[in-house]
């Protein structure tokens, strides 16, 4: 008997060659109609691939991707376990991966989920490959984006600048005049951008204030330790009125730095962070910071994404957060 070829299969389902490739590898741009009818072919055929354990589904995995920067980390554990409740209320399964901030990393995960012919991926955090995200997107494979904003995919953010101009004037009227601003390099990240974009907006409106400004590429990495280093070697020899954090532990590394150096807090110097970490509540002192809601942040990102896999029209959104005044600085909100 001849061997039956991808080429057989496409004239019995009157499609080209192309497309049955396109079926037989799980790409979900194919139309229903057309993917029933390659995969009738290929059973009337027998026809089987050369390449091995391809998939022949036209109906959808039931399987989500999620890519994660650093799964270890409070937030990003926390916003996980959010998504796989909301994931199971759905029968979904969820594959959890993370690129360590790291491009070929992130590429090498974003492969090994598109060969498990996942529905469609969130990516939580570091967008730091955006001209791939993008390239992914292109294929009409569903994407939703969640705690960045990577040109017109859909997302779910939160409302940073604005909130970092409302830490800045409470502080201002709690009578901070010599402000100070610790932050990883915003570089591909709208979040800590719109942070950043947010201090030096706000003190735009007084004219009786100073700044001073640390972005530091290496506090992408390990923050605490980085943030003690900061204040021994730089801070310290000019102490402002108060430092306004991108994050919690940066804020809890530039604490312990000053303890340890006899600067107290908030008598001495005020801090802020961002986030609002469990061990940030049991930090002495406590830290002001801000609180993001991880819950309602998973919850957005898996129903935009099971829209866009049902074909359903998307709206990017913005959860809006809560300053929590503890010990750290002397707020009023």
């Amino acid at each position: 008997m001849q061997k039956v070829t991808i080429k057989d299969v496409a004239k019995l389902a009157k499609v080209s060659p192309s497309t049955v490739s396109r079926v037989l590898s799980g790409n979900p741009s194919i139309s229903d109609d057309t993917c029933k009818r390659v995969k009738n072919a290929v059973k009337e055929l027998h026809y089987t691939p050369n390449t091995t354990a391809r998939s022949l589904r036209c109906e959808k995995s039931k399987s989500i991707g999620v890519v994660f920067p650093d799964i270890s980390g409070e937030f990003y554990a926390t916003c996980a376990s959010a998504i796989l409740k909301y994931a199971r209320m759905s029968d979904y399964t969820v594959l959890f991966t993370e690129s360590g901030h790291n491009l070929k990393a992130e590429k090498d995960s974003i492969k090994a989920l598109l060969e498990r012919r996942i529905d469609g991926i969130i990516f939580i955090g570091d967008n730091s490959d955006i001209p791939l995200i993008q390239s992914i997107a292109a294929q009409s494979i569903p994407i939703v984006t969640g705690d960045r904003k990577v040109g017109n995919i859909p997302s779910v953010t939160f409302n940073n600048r604005e909130t970092v101009q409302e830490m800045v004037d409470s502080l201002y009227k709690s009578g901070c005049r010599k402000f100070m601003y610790v932050g990883e390099t915003p570089t591909g990240q709208s979040n800590l951008l719109n942070r950043y974009n947010g201090y030096t907006d706000a003190l735009k409106k007084y004219s009786d204030t100073t700044s001073v400004i640390f972005l530091e590429e290496s506090l992408h990495g390990d923050k605490l330790k980085t943030a003690r280093r900061l204040f021994t070697k730089k801070i310290i020899t000019s102490l402002p009125d108060v430092i306004i954090t991108s994050n919690d532990l940066i804020a809890q590394g530039i604490i312990s730095a000053a303890h340890e150096n006899g600067i107290n807090i908030p008598n001495d110097m005020q801090i802020t962070g961002f986030d609002d970490l469990l061990s940030s509540a049991y930090f002495i002192p406590s830290v002001t910071t801000v609180s993001q809601n991880i819950d309602e942040l998973a919850k957005r990102c898996f129903s935009m994404l099971m829209d866009l896999i049902n074909k359903k029209s998307s709206v990017s959104s913005i959860i809006e957060q809560n300053i929590i005044a503890r010990n750290s600085a002397k707020i009023n909100i």
